[in-house]
């Protein structure tokens, strides 16, 4: 029955339609966990695929909700980047939806990747559904991102939603701190000494964690065949 389901509903949004447009508010509903551990409102840049094109706007610090038009009768995504370049936190609309949308840490890796698939081929993307996606998935971050894209652009999606595995990643060059995640949901961690061995089991994927009081930003990039690599590096300009 799942994945009838999803053969019915995943694949494609049959009603999209270029023909009106229709309003509706974004909200970020919670604080950046960086803004708690600065104590610093975050600015940050939107971009958004409304149907069609890809569009971008410059939100300032302190602004949590704005209104956007989208083309009704298919897929809208919305990327909020802290700081322009952090990962960001993001969002779905499409037909049915409240014209509320609320916009998640744990959608934004796969909105910014959505965002770079509809920049390269919007149609397939304005026919996704993302209300059937979600009710088969239960982390978007175990997404095999680049099997879906193809199952996506192919048509073929409806045979089910490729996942990846979690992987067990270590690091003993990271220096003494507490290290913040940028998202709630994946455990930020502290080195007591530098040189420490620190384990991380994710996904594969890009995760940020920033130490307040050394103003430094951790880029930890997992591959898809578990290898890892992460830079250090200053804070971008708040």
């Amino acid at each position: 029955m799942r994945y009838l389901f999803l053969v019915l509903s995943v694949v494609l949004l049959s009603s999209c339609s270029y023909s009106h447009w229709r309003e509706i508010e974004l909200i970020i509903p919670e604080m950046h966990p960086f803004e708690d551990a600065f104590s610093e409102t975050l600015w940050f840049t939107l971009e958004y695929f409304d149907g069609e094109r890809i569009e971008e706007r410059h939100v300032p610090k302190g602004m949590r909700r704005i209104r956007v038009r989208v083309r009704a009768g298919c897929l809208s995504v919305f990327a909020f980047r802290p700081l322009g370049e952090l990962g960001a936190v993001g969002g779905f609309f499409e037909p049915g939806d409240d014209s509320v949308v609320y916009i998640l840490p744990e959608h934004g890796t796969f909105s910014e990747m959505l965002l770079r698939a509809a920049a390269y081929r919007p149609e397939p993307v304005a026919r996704l559904s993302m209300n059937a996606v979600l009710a088969n998935v239960e982390d978007l971050q175990a997404v095999d991102e680049s099997a879906f894209l193809a199952d996506v652009f192919n048509g073929t999606l409806g045979y089910g939603i490729p996942m990846n595995e979690r992987k067990t990643v270590h690091f003993d060059s990271i220096p003494r701190g507490i290290w913040n995640s940028e998202r709630y949901d994946i455990p930020s961690f502290q080195v007591g000494f530098s040189g420490d061995h620190v384990n991380l089991m994710v996904y594969p994927g890009v995760y940020r964690y920033a130490e307040a009081d050394l103003g430094m930003l951790l880029t930890v990039i997992v591959e898809d065949d578990g290898e890892a690599s992460m830079m250090i590096t200053s804070i971008p300009v708040w």
